[in-house]
């Protein structure tokens, strides 16, 4: 009986610290996703604004939570954020943008947010491939916008 107490002692414990990791990065999430719509759109406007938010956002992580593989992608998250915020080049943007999406990528497996979706577009990065994250399975390219919208497909469910 002590072990099934302390089972579920233990569970509960698991649930409490993943649901307070997935709260950490759900305005992260939101703020990349705002740039990443902005570079869908070719905006770099609205790509600068929504990277510093997303900066702000990212600084409220509480890396104590994290692995400290993890703690790397939060750092480089941060980086590339602060690099796209600085800058007002979509094209210089979007470079930052993969790495920014490759970290992002690493929190999201990290935190299980709600429902979000790996997706990949095989011709960007000079034709190595990049990957993003979406909140909907409907793919809308942010490496090349409408030039290439709908380029991609959905690799993995987070």
């Amino acid at each position: 009986m002590k072990t099934i107490r302390f089972t579920v002692a233990v569970l509960g414990l698991s649930l409490v610290s993943l649901a307070a990791s997935s709260q950490t990065t759900t305005p992260a999430l939101t703020a990349y996703y705002s740039v990443k719509d902005a570079l869908v759109a070719t905006d770099a406007g609205k790509a600068k604004t929504g990277a510093t938010t997303l900066v702000d956002a990212l600084g409220k992580v509480d890396p104590a939570k994290l692995s400290v593989t993890d703690k790397k992608a939060l750092v480089t998250a941060k980086s590339k954020a602060a690099a796209i915020s600085k800058s007002t080049d979509v094209n210089a943007q979007r470079e930052q943008f993969e790495a920014l999406s490759t970290s992002m990528i690493a929190l999201a497996k990290a935190t299980k947010p709600a429902k979000t979706y790996v997706q990949f577009c095989p011709m960007a990065a000079e034709g190595k491939g990049a990957s993003w994250l979406s909140s909907t399975r409907e793919v809308r390219n942010p490496y090349y916008g409408d030039k290439m919208l709908k380029c991609g497909s959905v690799k993995e469910e987070i």
